[in-house]
């Protein structure tokens, strides 16, 4: 064997299964047994938590410090991916072994030189640049000219069923692992609200139908229950946000296992902290109620059975204490602590609920899954604060970060 964790309390993604040793061969994981072998690399996790890498699925990789999103328009994306480098990094430490970008051209950039081994962080599931319509969440501010706005935008406009058509045509070209699309209004974006439906029926399938056609998915913002539910029939497989659904909505996501993304780390940011970040008047504007909201919708979410998913929706660098890039654990946290899911089930969506959504061989420890590890000094499944401990990640059965000063 190259790699043995040993000794640890281990949660495969699904379940605690109790002390068990994990081994690892050439990136994957081979065995996850009681049994003693013998190994190149050995770490013994002993009195510690063993679980999978955790997942951030609903991230952007802006570059951006400050709460204001209209940087994007104004900054350097040059400088903007050496920022997100960093970012990545960051990441890595705080136990994330695999990001989805839903929404950023500068992620593209960045997956690659992962890949090519010129940056270190987690794996990148990239987006490229989301899908809007005119007047819409994509265009951030709407007092700019339209075509101002269409050439410094970090969306990607349609507007008709060929137009839309061609915009996924263009992302996919550009390299983007799934669509992101905007299916209503949003906080952040000047004069649309959260609950207003963006994009038809028609323009979603049309894009859902490229997608499918080369056996990727469609994730869709979502905040008010009328777009969420066009979305939703349509064809989409994650919605994101979510914050006003409907009983009814989430009882169509079950039935068409379409899974939820909260997000409820950048609802709390904004509604704590925006006037303090730079977030721009009518995003201080719209947060309340759909923060307001949220929870009660998680709660219902669980209780029909709507599989959720841990993503953040950071896209910028704050420099908080309690939120920022690289504490992105919080949404774990948020989760129990807002969303009343328990701390496994919080665990389970930061890890194997996120890597089944997304579509990736990671985040449950089993024979032939990629062996993105982490080890915890402590347990988060009695304090799920304690998420924040970790002394090793390991991703493709790599030892990328042993952090010796918390072992205790």
């Amino acid at each position: 064997m190259e790699l043995a964790i040993r000794n640890g309390i281990v949660f495969n993604g699904k379940e605690i299964i109790g002390k068990t040793n994990i081994y690892v061969r050439e990136g994957k994981i081979v065995e996850v047994s009681r049994e003693d072998h013998s190994a190149k690399m050995e770490i013994d996790a002993k009195d510690m938590f063993v679980m999978p890498g955790l997942i951030d699925a609903h991230i952007h990789l802006s570059g951006i410090k400050g709460g204001s999103l209209l940087k994007i328009m104004f900054e350097k994306p040059e400088y903007r991916v050496l920022r997100a480098a960093k970012w990545l990094e960051k990441l890595l430490l705080a136990g994330f072994t695999t990001v989805r970008d839903c929404g950023e051209t500068v992620s593209l950039a960045l997956k690659r030189a992962l890949n090519d081994g010129i940056i270190g962080g987690p794996k990148v599931i990239a987006a490229g640049k989301p899908i809007t319509q005119t007047f819409g969440h994509g265009e951030l501010s709407h007092d700019v000219p339209l075509e101002f706005s269409k050439t410094m935008s970090f969306s990607e406009f349609c507007d008709g069923m060929e137009s839309c058509i061609h915009a996924a045509r263009k992302v996919l070209r550009d390299g983007a692992d799934f669509i992101k699309i905007f299916a209503t209004g949003g906080v952040l974006s000047q004069r649309d609200r959260p609950e207003h439906p963006q994009l038809s029926y028609e323009e979603i399938r049309a894009i859902v139908n490229e997608a499918e056609k080369v056996n990727t998915y469609v994730a869709a913002h979502a905040h008010g229950d009328r777009g969420a539910r066009i979305a939703i029939e349509a064809g989409v497989k994650t919605l994101e946000h979510g914050t006003l659904l409907k009983d009814e909505t989430l009882k169509l996501m079950k039935e068409k296992n379409v899974t939820l993304t909260p997000t409820l780390t950048i609802q709390e940011l904004i509604f704590k902290y925006g006037k303090q970040i730079g977030v721009d008047e009518w995003g201080l504007q719209k947060i309340t109620s759909v923060r307001e909201n949220i929870a009660n919708v998680v709660r219902k979410a669980k209780e029909y059975g709507v599989t959720i998913i841990s993503g953040t929706d950071l896209g910028f660098e704050t420099g908080l204490e309690e939120i920022d890039m690289g504490k992105n654990w919080m949404e774990t946290v948020l989760l129990v602590e807002r969303g009343g899911l328990s701390p496994i089930e919080a665990l389970r969506a930061s890890t194997y609920n996120a890597a089944m959504a997304i579509g990736i061989n990671a985040g449950v420890i089993e024979i032939g899954k990629d062996a993105d590890i982490i080890i915890i000094n402590g347990d988060p499944t009695l304090n799920v604060r304690e998420i924040s401990k970790i002394t090793h990640v390991i991703k493709n059965g790599k030892l990328t970060v042993e952090n010796k000063s918390i072992k205790g």
